[in-house]
């Protein structure tokens, strides 16, 4: 981890408590590469024009398209700030003296403590999965469903399994102890409506995955809960998370995002938008936080696995949502073309038509 920060200069940072300058570095990069990209587009995708208050016309569309989902960020947001604003809170493990916490507090002034993350990611995965329940009625395939969703729901049952059987893996701080509980108890049954089908139609495959998953989790465990289901749980949540967004990354490169406008469509767009957000949170986590310690090393390489699966996990959701915007500039592209050929096919023939229909020019008279 140490090579890590000094790789990239990120070690005094980030030891100061910079994580506010950080996160604002990156909505910074993210400003100037939406603004690139319109640079370069003749028109964004699907976002109307970008002259004069046609874009702006465009934009507040969509802002309507997507209202509830906003809406639905906007709550998790406020409640998150709520609660931040009501106090830190003590550690809900029982484990933490008050000189540690205090110096976890030091470390991540703005979030108290780095748990703050996982229960960010927990609460958006929750706004992510009522969105494509809500809205994808199955008339459409969808990228996070069937494969996805049933990969999914086991990593959601194990989380339930080693939350509810050791409380060293509850999380801490003001958004810790019940609510990430709740959160991923209540995406259960959104995960078991997107991904039925796929356990329906091959549940040996499923089960295959599963006692795979179960073996390699027994060879790369943590030994952290001195309770070897709990800490077999967990690295299988964190498996399961990895091979559903390689499943994500797969069915984005097949699936067709549907007719503009439609509810699919919009919340496929939300979707690839959100994914890379929530999974930064847990990268960020075990990049920075959750620090490597041969003590709590059961078997294997577990801190090694936990990092690498999420960072790739991230860059497989990022990944995703490039293809989903190549799409959309392409698609925009495409209709532009055909308009233009379109309007020039109709000159043309309206030339022709002139031309068909003048008089044709008298003999001359000879005497």
């Amino acid at each position: 981890m140490d090579s890590f920060t000094d790789v990239f200069g990120l070690g005094g940072a980030l030891n100061k408590g910079g994580i506010a300058e950080t996160f604002m570095c990156i909505v910074v990069a993210m400003l100037v590469l939406r603004i690139e990209l319109q640079r370069r587009a003749v028109t964004g995708p699907n976002f109307g024009s970008r002259q004069g208050s046609g874009y702006a016309e465009g934009c507040q569309r969509i802002l309507r398209q997507c209202a509830p989902e906003a809406a639905g960020v906007v709550a998790c947001l406020t409640l998150a700030a709520a609660l931040r604003a009501r106090g830190d809170g003590m550690s809900t493990a029982g484990v933490v003296d008050d000189a540690a916490w205090a110096q976890i507090k030091a470390d991540w002034p703005l979030l108290i403590t780095a748990d703050t993350l996982l229960s960010l990611q927990a609460m958006l995965r929750f706004v992510v999965l009522v969105s494509v329940a809500l809205r994808c009625d199955g008339s459409r395939v969808v990228p996070l469903a069937d494969e996805v969703g049933a990969l999914w729901l086991g990593a959601g049952l194990a989380r339930l399994v080693y939350g509810f059987r050791a409380s060293a893996y509850l999380l801490d701080g003001p958004l810790g102890g019940n609510l990430p509980v709740a959160c991923e108890i209540a995406v259960i049954p959104l995960l078991f409506v997107v991904g039925r089908k796929s356990m329906w139609r091959a549940p040996f495959t499923m089960a295959a995955i599963v006692a795979a998953t179960a073996i390699f989790a027994g060879r790369n465990h943590l030994n952290l809960a001195n309770d070897i289901v709990a800490d077999l749980c967990f690295i299988a949540a964190h498996c399961m998370d990895f091979l559903a967004s390689i499943a994500y990354l797969l069915r984005t490169l097949l699936v067709d995002s549907g007719p503009r406008g439609s509810t699919a469509h919009i919340s496929m767009g939300f979707v690839h938008l959100l994914m890379p957000i929530q999974q930064s949170l847990s990268a960020y986590y075990f990049l920075r936080a959750f620090e490597a310690s041969p003590a709590l090393v059961g078997a294997g390489r577990p801190f090694d696995m936990l990092q690498i699966g999420n960072v790739a996990q991230l860059g497989a959701y990022l990944g995703a949502a490039s293809l989903y915007l190549a799409e959309c500039f392409d698609g925009q592209e495409y209709r532009t073309n055909n308009s233009e050929s379109s309007e020039e096919m109709s000159i043309g023939s309206n030339t022709v038509g002139r031309a068909s229909v003048l008089p044709e020019p008298e003999p001359p008279t000879t005497f």
